[in-house]
């Protein structure tokens, strides 16, 4: 098992991939936005793509968010974007930050917790990074073999009381709409047509 500490440069993910092909267990830490942007940050490093399909087995993102506090937090009315992402809204024990109290030194939190993505490369995932595929392309491709991102993570502990809405939408973004989520194009509207004004012909004497 090798652990790296943080791939910053060429160099080191070149190394850090060539030693996983060799039977090691390689752990490493990426700064990126979410799970699939480290694929596209050792892109952007120049390590060849087949490298990447062939070494990589997965990428874990997370981010902490603040606890409620159980003790002084209150009921909080849900927004009309937290309800179209809610499964159900109705069912759900929506809070967000009290007053503070003894139990929390006032601060209306305690401690924090991870929402966190997890994104396995399977063979659909490979056949994308061996292409050059783009980030959008993947990330699609990532989501719809129900790979929950940090969003729909956090989602799930807002529903259960544990974060409020506001915390998460701190420090996630939600997610993008997939192609077949978007839209359809509104039909063209054709450009009117001039009117015809008839003409009286007057004759000349």
């Amino acid at each position: 098992m090798i652990l790296v500490g943080e791939i910053r440069d060429r160099e080191t993910a070149r190394i850090a991939m060539q030693a996983s092909l060799t039977g090691h267990l390689v752990f490493a830490t990426l700064h990126t936005n979410d799970a699939v942007g480290a694929i596209t940050r050792l892109l952007d490093m120049e390590i060849p793509p087949y490298l990447i399909a062939s070494s990589l087995s997965g990428v874990l993102a997370q981010r902490l968010v603040q606890v409620l506090c159980p003790a002084c937090k209150v009921p909080a009315k849900p927004a009309a974007d937290l309800c179209a992402n809610l499964l159900d809204p109705t069912a759900s024990r929506l809070y967000q930050r009290g007053p503070g109290c003894d139990k929390c030194h006032g601060l209306g939190a305690v401690g924090r917790i991870g929402v966190f993505e997890l994104v396995t490369v399977t063979s659909k995932l490979r056949s994308l990074i061996i292409t050059r595929a783009s980030e959008a392309e993947i990330r699609e491709a990532a989501h719809s073999d129900d790979f929950p991102s940090m969003f729909q993570d956090g989602l799930v502990k807002v529903a259960d009381g544990q974060i409020a809405y506001d915390e998460l939408m701190r420090v996630t973004e939600p997610d993008r709409p997939r192609a077949d989520e978007l839209p359809a194009d509104p039909e063209p509207v054709p450009p009117p047509q001039p009117a015809l004004v008839p003409l009286r012909v007057i004759p000349l004497n």
